[in-house]
């Protein structure tokens, strides 16, 4: 039987990797590209007319919050159906979390799923816990963090950590030397969120990172920035730039300048890679995407060109997936996207109050994942059942009648183990969690359920959508009483 070949014709392919910038066809076979820049007249080929529109490897996100407190119910909505091929997860796992972030969403996602391991066990414990506890890093297992170098190293692709001035620079030398041990890059957050304080870190996260360590939010406008009194690019900086260190954009909720952003690029510092940090409290703005933040980087300045190649081969070096992925190279699997280019009058906004405008504006049209085709569809990211997660009070989710006899019989277990724990529910205590989290392991191995069955059935008592957040943090945020009368109803 002869295989199809699908023709995209006509399109502008930019593929900064192979130096390409071009109109013509890309061929796709087998689910790989078969062909990128001439004219092929194949027999009985699936053709798809794309002239107009811009041809490019697929989109590489390197820092969304696709699990977790902040993650989101359909992560590949802020995927494949917004022309990313590739995301990581940045930080949402801690080293205790990623297996179990690996078993609710690896065979669920189109999206190919990396992940940026925190340095805190447990992961992110959401947006209304104030970073700074140094006790909220406790007992780092370093059995369990070179199991998941030696085992997941296809998967596992930084160690991210805080540069936080209350944490002080040994932490992000622990996190450098963790890095170093597992042979990862680290991947730095900057910017303090809750007010001016003494002691910023900011110098000391550019001095202590080496080539090929990656610096997110580089353009905050927050406390501990890149800038002087004086507006000036701090020596640091320009030093780690100099030597590889890669400034990452990672729009974020709080984290994005234009004000910063200019001053920087007018001194000779432009991002080396451009990410969103989508997460549920920004994908309805004002980051809504990774295309609407690459768009913000034209009106800033960056060629088209530049611009794609910091979202496809920058990003798919930084992390090590170059071999597959960031460029149009035939043999690789066909993860491509076909975006739009609109002419207009568009209005940008950064997160602090900020607006800008401009004439150019990249959307997603289409989007191929190892040869299928998936059409872009921005407003699926937007729908609320994707970014707004609720416990769902008044009845059981009817999804919870999917649970087999295995999954109840657990649920009954780990209701009579969490009777013999004390917490409070609905504020933020890391101890309870990590005690929650240890209550759920030994019950789900005493019952002999599998990590993935054992997960749904709690995250199915509580969501109708399926939010993936980690277990301990999420019983520690739910009243005892209610959640083991949940489970005992159910269980029954």
């Amino acid at each position: 039987m002869t295989e199809t070949v699908q023709i995209l014709r006509g399109g502008r392919i930019v593929d900064p990797a192979n130096g390409l910038d071009v109109v013509g066809d890309v061929g796709i076979k087998g689910g790989k590209i078969a062909w990128v820049g001439d004219t092929h007249q194949t027999k009985d080929a699936d053709v798809i007319d794309v002239s107009g529109c811009v041809v490019t490897a697929g989109l590489v996100d390197v820092h969304i919050h696709a699990y977790g407190i902040i993650g989101f119910a359909y992560p590949d909505r802020c995927g494949v159906y917004q022309g990313v091929t590739s995301f990581v997860d940045a930080g949402s796992a801690g080293v205790t979390t990623f297996h179990e972030m690996s078993a609710l969403l690896e065979d669920s996602l189109i999206t190919d799923l990396y992940a940026g391991v925190m340095l805190r066990p447990l992961g992110l414990v959401g947006v209304d816990y104030e970073e700074g506890d140094i006790r909220s890093i406790p007992n780092l297992p370093m059995d369990g963090w070179l199991d998941l170098a030696e085992n997941h190293s296809d998967k596992f692709k930084y160690v991210k950590t805080g540069a936080i001035y209350s944490y002080g620079p040994g932490v992000i030398k622990l996190g450098k030397g963790l890095a170093e041990i597992l042979g990862v890059p680290l991947y730095l957050h900057t910017g303090e969120l809750d007010g001016p304080k003494p002691g910023a870190v900011t110098a000391d996260a550019y001095s202590i990172s080496e080539k090929g360590d990656m610096i997110t939010h580089c353009y905050h406008g927050n406390p501990g920035g890149i800038l002087d009194e004086n507006g000036k690019l701090l020596p640091e900086v320009k030093d780690a730039a100099r030597r590889g260190v890669l400034l990452d954009v990672g729009f974020g909720s709080f984290n994005f300048s234009f004000d910063v952003a200019e001053r920087a690029l007018a001194q000779d510092l432009p991002p080396a890679l451009i990410s969103s940090d989508l997460q549920q409290i920004n994908v309805t703005g004002p980051c809504y995407s990774l295309t609407n933040v690459m768009s913000i980087f034209l009106m800033l300045g960056l060629n088209l060109s530049e611009v794609i190649e910091r979202a496809t081969i920058a990003p798919a070096r930084a992390i090590a997936i170059d071999h597959k992925a960031g460029s149009l190279t035939p043999g690789f699997p066909a993860d491509i996207s076909v975006l739009r280019v609109e002419e207009g009058e568009f209005e940008y906004a950064d997160v602090m109050g900020g607006s800008r405008q401009g004439n150019l504006k990249i959307l997603p049209v289409m989007t191929f994942k190892n040869g299928q085709r998936y059409d872009a569809d921005l407003d699926l990211a937007h729908d609320q059942r994707n970014w707004h997660w609720h416990i769902a009070e008044e009845k059981i989710p009817t999804v919870a009648e999917t649970l087999g006899p295995a999954q109840r019989e657990f649920l009954g277990a780990l209701a009579a183990q969490l009777e013999t724990l004390d917490w409070k529910g609905n504020c933020v205590d890391i101890p309870a969690a990590n005690k929650l989290n240890d209550c759920f392991y030994r019950t789900k191995e005493q019952v002999g359920i599998s990590l993935q069955d054992s997960l749904r059935a709690v995250h199915n008592i509580f969501f109708e959508d399926p939010f993936t957040y980690q277990l301990g943090l999420l019983l520690m945020r739910t009243p005892k009483q209610f959640a083991i009368e949940r489970m005992r109803s159910v269980a029954a």
